[in-house]
């Protein structure tokens, strides 16, 4: 593609020059060189400076971007950068002639055309210039360790969601972006105010854009010793101290802001962001102050994600999609929106849709290990655990503070997968971490159950109830384990207290079955009528094999003559993650084991 683009450059066709660049920016934003060709194709100055600051940012020693800025007037001439007199090639220059001793001006259309001849022949330079440093790079091979391919937009089909492989290396394990240069660009500081007295300022403009917080800090320090009226700089100082997870010191630079310039929008977005860190102010406060950033400035999309995120904590799902489809309107490439839109659609049992957009957020920045999370729930969300393995590998793998509840997930992805060991030996991994852990576990209790560990699982399951006492989805777990050690009247008062929380169908099913299960050796009565309940549920909400069961037990039970004890095999497993904050557990039938596929290590 490298020699299409100089193809249709010495060509003159612009267009396709331009199409194909655009191509390779997606692929690759961080190639210096391909910011300098693209600014050689658009069409308008303030896109030309646009490209070349970009390709100055990822190189700043890039002197062919140094000259184009220098040539466009963005940039002041540097001596190093200016070419001898005796190197430049002036075929083009005319001979001033100079009668009777006065020197003759030349016409501005004479200027004009001269100069436009001097632009040609430094452009030729330059495509010269640009044509062999790309005859290089077409040279260079690079080794890539992971492969993704893009999701194409507009797409909504099943087909497009790819998910992504690793290409093992002898060098041990590759982090997924190591091949990439370039990822999601986040959106540049805001209303970049220009101090042209000040080359503290634009020192530090330019140390943000590479991220060097503490230079950031000290040039616009000294910044705002010279402008002590700028809102602006102090903002940028507040943004630096956030990045550097300082939220205290973050807050006083947004509150001088804010006190320099009551209507700068920013400044109470980052206020909101620092407090929210601070964890010391209500929601309400929060909520005021990005509602105040709004006012001041409805076309600010990182706003809207500010509210979404805040919608989201309270459980206004509704209230918070609309506010990221807002986000997104602003923000059409930021991979936030898509990830937190994934997670509200998980939250608003959407799981198809959730997957749509954990995938794009996955694609748009594939340095962002909370995409993988996401990913991997809404892939188990959508009954897809094999391929959840992957996705939670990695993130567990590079994450530096992974939440546990990944872990829970992954062994639970390795239990489905008939991998019993790994999905233990992931579990201890993670009790190793946090050893009262809900998630985790909850999982292992329920794998105990699976392998007929009864006891392993009734200690796993009295942690658990300890911490959620009143949750359904512990009780029914426990009251398994109870079963499966013939503790029936233990069982029995377990599901008697939460009887009254049972409220849908599913609910009263599994409820429903274990207690008859219970009631058979300590009151056959009361036995049938459960059994009569759970037969009077909806055929399509219960197992075809509790329902069997259920008509003979009851048979059996109006038999007199029994005596036998009834052989207590619970057959319901989990497919939901119970949550802190709503547990459900959802009565399925065992899941059918299929072999291992072959996974890439």
């Amino acid at each position: 593609m490298f020699q299409e683009v100089r193809s249709a450059v010495e060509q003159g066709d612009r267009p396709r020059a331009r199409d194909l660049l655009t191509r390779l920016l997606r692929r690759d934003q961080a190639n210096p060189e391909y910011w300098v060709w693209m600014s050689a194709v658009v069409d308008t100055p303030k896109e030309r400076i646009y490209c070349l600051n970009q390709a100055l940012r990822i190189d700043p020693q890039n002197q062919t971007a140094k000259r184009g800025l220098i040539l466009l007037a963005a940039m002041p001439p540097q001596e190093d950068l200016i070419i001898p007199q005796r190197l430049q090639s002036r075929s083009w220059q005319v001979k001033i002639e100079k009668p009777d001793g006065q020197t003759r001006a030349l016409t501005w259309k004479k200027l004009l055309m001269y100069g436009g001849i001097g632009l040609a022949v430094i452009g030729l330079l330059l495509v010269a210039f640009l044509s062999a440093r790309l005859t290089r790079e077409d040279e260079t091979v690079r080794v890539q360790t992971i492969s993704f391919l893009p999701v194409a937009e507009g797409s909504t089909g099943e087909e497009d969601l790819v998910v992504p492989t690793l290409r093992p290396t002898t060098a041990g394990p590759t982090p997924p972006w190591e091949s990439l240069l370039a990822t999601y660009t986040p959106t540049p500081v805001y209303g970049r105010t220009p101090h042209p007295i000040s080359e503290a300022y634009r020192i530090g403009i330019r140390a943000f854009e590479r991220q060097e917080w503490d230079r950031v800090i000290d040039f616009m320090s000294q910044a705002a010793q010279a402008r002590p009226d700028a809102a602006d700089i102090w903002h940028i100082i507040g943004e630096a101290y956030r990045q550097q997870q300082d939220p205290h010191q973050a807050l006083s630079a947004y509150d001088q802001a804010i006190n320099l310039n009551p209507n700068y929008a920013p400044a109470f977005l980052g206020r909101a962001r620092a407090n929210r860190a601070i964890g010391s102010v209500n929601v309400e406060d929060l909520r005021r102050d990005l509602e105040t950033a709004l006012r001041l400035d409805p076309d600010f999309g990182e706003i809207y994600l500010d509210l979404a995120l805040l919608d989201l904590q309270e459980k206004n799902y509704v209230e918070a999609l609309e506010n990221l489809n807002l986000a997104s309107s602003h923000l059409p490439n930021s991979p936030l929106v898509y990830l937190n839109r994934a997670r509200v659609h998980l939250e608003m049992a959407a799981p198809e849709l959730a997957l749509k957009d954990a995938y794009q957020a996955n694609q748009l920045d594939i340095t962002l290990l909370d995409t993988y999370l996401v990913l991997g729930q809404a892939l188990q969300a959508n009954g897809r655990y094999i391929e959840s393995i992957l996705p939670l590998d990695i993130y567990l793998l590079y994450h530096e503070n992974p939440t546990p509840q990944a872990y829970a997930w992954l062994g639970h992805a390795y239990a489905v997968d008939g991998d019993l060991e790994a999905a233990l030996r992931i579990f201890e991994q993670a009790l190793l971490i946090n050893p009262a852990n809900f998630d985790v576990l909850f999982q292992r209790g329920l794998l105990f159950l699976e392998t007929g560990e009864y006891r392993k699982a009734l200690v796993d399951f009295n942690l658990v109830i300890e911490q959620q006492p009143d949750s359904f989805v512990t009780a029914i777990a426990r009251s398994r384990a109870l079963l499966g050690i013939e503790a029936y009247g233990d069982a029995y008062n377990q599901l008697n207290t939460i009887a009254g929380d049972a409220h849908s169908n599913q609910e009263k099913a599994e409820l429903y079955y274990l207690r008859a299960l219970s009631l058979e050796t300590l009151d056959a009565q009361a036995a049938i009528k459960d059994w009569n309940r759970l037969l009077a549920l909806p055929e399509e909400l219960v197992p075809e094999e509790w329902l069997k069961e259920a008509r003979e037990r009851r048979e059996a039970l109006f038999t007199p003559t029994v005596t036998q004890r009834p052989s207590i095999t619970p057959t319901m497993t989990s497919t939901r993650m119970p949550t802190q904050t709503q547990p459900i557990l959802t009565a399925t039938r065992v899941p059918t084991r299929t072999p291992t596929p072959n996974r890439t290590p």
